[in-house]
């Protein structure tokens, strides 16, 4: 019998949880995806959690661009990759080909939103939790000298730029404000206020 949706969400955020470096801002894009579209569908909350599910998996080969979050072939490689192992997994699951689909289509839009419908949503949702628990990551990367600081700086500023979704950004300003200041901390909340001037 297949499986009803509500059952692959579940299966898919313990597949998670098993699995990935970072389960925490793949549930928290769940979170945030459904503060920011309640009636979101069973297809779009498993892309929430599945969105960066690659990491969890090692390449046979270097990304493009590897060592810049900022890169759009990066981020397409990124994407594209997640989609396909998202993919994979649903099938194995005895997903619906339907949903498998729009999930997948969801997930390779995830990093620059448009797409299918909830494509802004899912990138805004990604953008929140990404504000919300990823920056003690970047914070211990520019500390030890893996990650150069202003790249960094650039990614979390992004991160909060690239959101579309009118009612994500005051709730991503503050998270904005405190993740800047937690990278550097003599940064100045002046630089989120002209974004957020900007945006509006």
């Amino acid at each position: 019998m297949a499986l009803a949706d509500y059952e692959l969400l579940a299966r898919a955020r313990q597949w998670v949880a098993d699995v990935h470096p970072h389960p925490l801002h793949l549930d928290q894009a769940l979170h945030w995806l459904l503060v920011i579209d309640p009636d979101a569908d069973y297809a779009l909350q498993i892309a929430a959690v599945t969105h960066d599910i690659e990491r969890a998996f090692p390449a046979d080969e270097d990304p493009p661009d590897a060592g810049n979050p900022l890169s759009p072939v990066y981020n397409e490689w990124h994407q594209e990759r997640s989609a396909r192992v998202s993919e994979e997994w649903l099938l194995q699951q005895g997903a619906p080909e339907d949903l498998v689909r729009r999930v997948g289509a969801l997930v390779r839009v995830h990093e620059f939103g448009g797409g299918p419908a909830g494509g802004d949503e899912l990138q805004a949702a990604d953008s929140l939790a990404f504000l919300e628990v990823q920056i003690p990551l970047f914070e211990q990367l520019v500390a030890e000298g893996k990650m150069d600081y202003e790249l960094a700086m650039g990614k979390v500023r992004w991160m909060y730029e690239r959101i579309q979704v009118p009612q994500a950004r005051p709730l991503a300003e503050p998270m904005l404000e405190a993740a800047l200041a937690r990278i550097d901390p003599e940064s100045s909340p002046s630089p989120v206020l002209r974004i957020s001037s900007e945006g509006s």
